[in-house]
């Protein structure tokens, strides 16, 4: 089945997105505004991505206006752009980095082509953490989970030694949408954040922005950007993160909260648990007696979409429900009633023991979420082999380990 086959496919069932990007298949905010017919070339009158004067200046300067005393830039590789350029902007040889808790691929990316060795720490430990001087600290906030740390004290605690912050708030474009979302770290002064746009608001794919705290550091940043974002971009995805900006300006979260309360009862009538995280848009749901796994394959079979299925059980990004909507509500809650749970035997089998005690020659990193689950250069023990079998036989996607497979095969 070819690609555009199989999402007329998806179209053509009515698939139900809670799942990532935002707009939940164009039912949430205004991309109508955004035409097919926009996706032009840089053209006298449409600007320079890479060096902004005309419109594409207006368009970063209002983006700015989210947060006092930040610089923006608008980016359309996704967060990964502004992750790799933050980070080269901020790290200096001499310097020590530090990863708090968790990290995206995109950060050991980084780290890879900078050829620094960053020293992890977890969050619990971190204001009693002695960190070298000038460090640059990445934070992952929120979790993908939506799980929030203490980040006004930490980041005080990381410039009190002279260190800067860069957050990885890709999941947190929505923050401070109104006052009963969490507060942006932008609030308590990180050096770098960047946000997905397209993960917590109604903006295409790849539509992101990394926010600056002051000049010299954006000229740095956009050195950077130059050499990882591509040079001919999408203007499809920079009308929707203006598209999408203006969502944001605009929100009324009424509706949103109407909305969750009536889903949380269908689940619960469906003896569905839901557990909610400090991220209003996000629940984890489960079902006593089944696996999250047999879970999300039951949604999926009543084309119900969900964004990931872990341990913890399947993460739900609910849609930013508002007056005007054509979200599917009535049938999204008669499909949730027809759920069916079975826990089914999984046959899927792979000999990993030719692993054992052998360095990864790349990260191996389960997705979703993208976090690497062994690093580069990491041996494979015991416990990872039989983590990695356990979500193999989940259908979990697991990169690089065909590659890491074939390489010891073929020795």
């Amino acid at each position: 089945m070819g690609l555009l086959e199989k999402l007329n496919e998806l179209k053509s069932v009515h698939a139900i997105s809670m799942h990532v990007p935002g707009h939940k298949n164009k039912t949430i905010g205004n991309l109508n505004d955004v035409l097919i017919s926009f996706d032009m070339t840089e053209i006298p009158g449409l600007d320079n991505l890479h060096d902004p004067a005309e419109v594409l200046r207006e368009l970063n300067e209002r983006l700015a206006k989210k947060y006092t005393g930040y610089e923006a830039q608008a980016l359309v590789n996704g967060s990964t752009t502004g992750v790799l350029s933050g980070l080269h902007a901020l790290y200096e040889e001499g310097k020590t980095l530090y990863i708090v808790d968790d990290a995206h691929k995109s950060v050991y990316h980084a780290t890879e082509l900078l050829n620094v060795t960053p020293i992890h720490i977890k969050s619990s430990e971190m204001n009693n953490t002695k960190l070298n001087d000038n460090p640059v600290v990445v934070i992952t906030y929120p979790t993908y989970h939506g799980d929030l740390l203490d980040i006004e004290e930490m980041i005080a605690h990381i410039h009190s030694k002279g260190g800067k912050v860069f957050i990885d708030e890709a999941h947190g474009s929505h923050f401070d949408i109104t006052e009963n979302f969490p507060k942006s770290s932008m609030n308590f002064g990180a050096d770098i954040v960047v946000q997905s746009y397209h993960k917590g608001l109604p903006s295409l794919t790849g539509a992101s922005v990394v926010f600056i705290k002051d000049k010299d550091t954006k000229r740095r940043v956009m050195k950077y950007v130059d050499m990882f974002e591509t040079s001919s971009p999408s203007y499809l995805s920079l009308a929707s993160i203006e598209s999408g900006q203006g969502f944001y300006e605009e929100f009324d979260d009424e509706v949103f909260f109407l909305m969750k309360k009536s889903v949380k009862k269908a689940l619960e009538e469906s003896d569905i648990t839901v557990e909610e995280s400090n991220d209003p848009t996000k629940l984890i749901l489960n079902k006593k007696d089944y696996s999250p796994y047999a879970l999300e394959k039951a949604f999926r079979k009543q084309n119900i979409y969900s964004e990931m299925v872990t341990d913890r059980g399947v993460l739900w990004c609910l849609p930013l429900w508002h007056d005007g909507d054509t979200f599917p509500f009535e049938l999204f809650l008669e499909r949730i009633s027809m759920v069916q749970v079975k826990n089914e035997i999984q046959s899927k089998q792979i000999d990993l023991s030719v692993l054992k005690g052998k360095k990864a020659i790349r990260n191996i990193v389960p997705y979703p979420p993208g976090v690497p689950y062994i690093k580069k250069n990491d041996l494979f023990t015991d416990a990872h082999l039989a983590e990695i079998m356990q979500q193999l036989k989940n259908n979990v996607k697991i990169e690089g380990l065909e590659d890491t497979l074939d390489y010891y095969t073929e020795r």
